[in-house]
């Protein structure tokens, strides 16, 4: 059943959130939503500000899950992409109007998800049903001095190419006498053309300036979940409330900016209302969190570690875990997590799984100017 919802969900995703009718399966290796890392439930606590994307739908599962089926979901979409922004081009998607950097534009560009969690209670043997709301938004973003000359000099030669348009129709016959003639065959060779812009400005030094992430940056996130027992409705009760912020330094390593060393520290609020205590009765928790991660990353491979603390006024405890991402094919990438989770029970983190999922990112409507 939960693989139908999962594909359901999938082929409602393609008719109802699609821009221009279509969903582009590309980078599928999908952010952790805010609602999986409010339940402790997401291979890294710790994630990188992201490219805000129009649409995605995530899966994962744990190792320690028998029947192979995932019991964690997630959709995530930005309605930012949803609204037409005629005026939107390459520049102001990176973050620079006039030629000018305005470190915060991304805050516009929030995004909303919904996550499912099933769980089962380590010590009534019930399952647990967890669905969490979140949001999270880029609030700062800097990139080097030179970042700016290299995507004004891209910016400049991709207008270049597309004004060889009608160039590329003469080339290819696509004549006004032809257009009166064979209307049909006109406008054929003139998709050709088309295609052959897309796929030019595809890898041309504009996407690749693009890709490039930004020298520093800092994400705000906030999520709030209810939970269910032994599948009952009337048995819901507040789950959790977190609000934290990602500070994240990323230095290139390479000229083709594919290898990167990362840098990140977080601090969270979490009011947990789904401890027991010692009479087995719910109660609610404040802590507060703080820590960091390391990460080295590379064309097709990252590793990383991460040590979060966690303080609050009944006993503290930590996270550490190591996650390792590996691209084995194109856009599809291997995510895998083990280690120590909070808590003194059911703490083992050992998360294995392909970040599967519909995504599309919305930059792919943003022209050259």
């Amino acid at each position: 059943m939960k693989i139908i919802l999962a594909f359901a969900l999938c082929f409602t995703s393609t008719f109802c959130f699609a821009q221009n009718d279509s969903i582009n399966l590309k980078e599928l290796e999908l952010p952790n939503s805010p609602g999986f890392i409010l339940l402790d439930q997401a291979p890294a606590s710790i994630e990188r500000p992201n490219t805000p994307r129009a649409f995605t739908l995530s899966l994962f599962n744990s190792f320690s899950q028998s029947n192979g089926i995932p019991n964690n979901y997630a959709v995530e979409f930005t309605p930012f992409w949803f609204l037409k922004h005629p005026n939107m081009n390459a520049l102001k998607y990176a973050g620079y109007n006039d030629r000018k950097p305005h470190p915060f534009s991304s805050i516009k560009m929030i995004s909303l998800s919904m996550a499912y969690v099933n769980k089962t209670d380590s010590i009534s043997n019930k399952p647990i049903n967890n669905i969490a709301f979140g949001a999270r938004t880029t609030v700062l973003k800097l990139y080097s001095k030179k970042h700016k000359e290299d995507i004004i000099a891209a910016n400049f030669m991709a207008v270049k190419r597309l004004k060889g348009f009608d160039y590329l129709l003469n080339q290819a016959g696509a004549t006004p006498q032809l257009l009166i003639e064979d209307p049909a065959k006109y406008h054929e060779l003139e998709s050709e053309c088309l295609k052959i812009l897309a796929d030019s400005n595809s890898t041309s030094p504009l996407a690749e300036v693009l890709k490039e992430k930004p020298r520093f940056a800092i994400e705000a996130a906030t999520a709030y979940s209810m939970f269910f027992t032994n599948n009952n409705f009337s048995t819901n009760r507040f789950g959790r409330f977190g609000a934290w912020l990602t500070l994240n330094y990323s230095q290139n390593l390479n000229k083709a900016a594919t290898n990167y060393i990362n840098f990140y520290m977080v601090s969270r609020f979490l009011s947990d209302g789904t401890t027991l205590d010692s009479l087995n009765r719910y109660t609610v928790r404040n802590s507060f969190d703080i820590g960091g991660k390391l990460e080295v990353e590379f064309k097709k491979l990252s590793i990383a570690y991460e040590y979060i603390y966690r303080a609050n006024e009944v006993a503290n405890t930590f996270r550490s875990s190591g996650l390792l991402k590996y691209k084995i094919a194109e856009n599809i990438y291997l995510t895998g997590a083990l280690g120590k989770n909070f808590g003194n029970n059911d703490n083992l983190v050992s998360i294995l799984g392909i970040n599967w999922g519909l995504g599309t990112t919305g930059n792919e409507h943003a022209k050259v100017d």
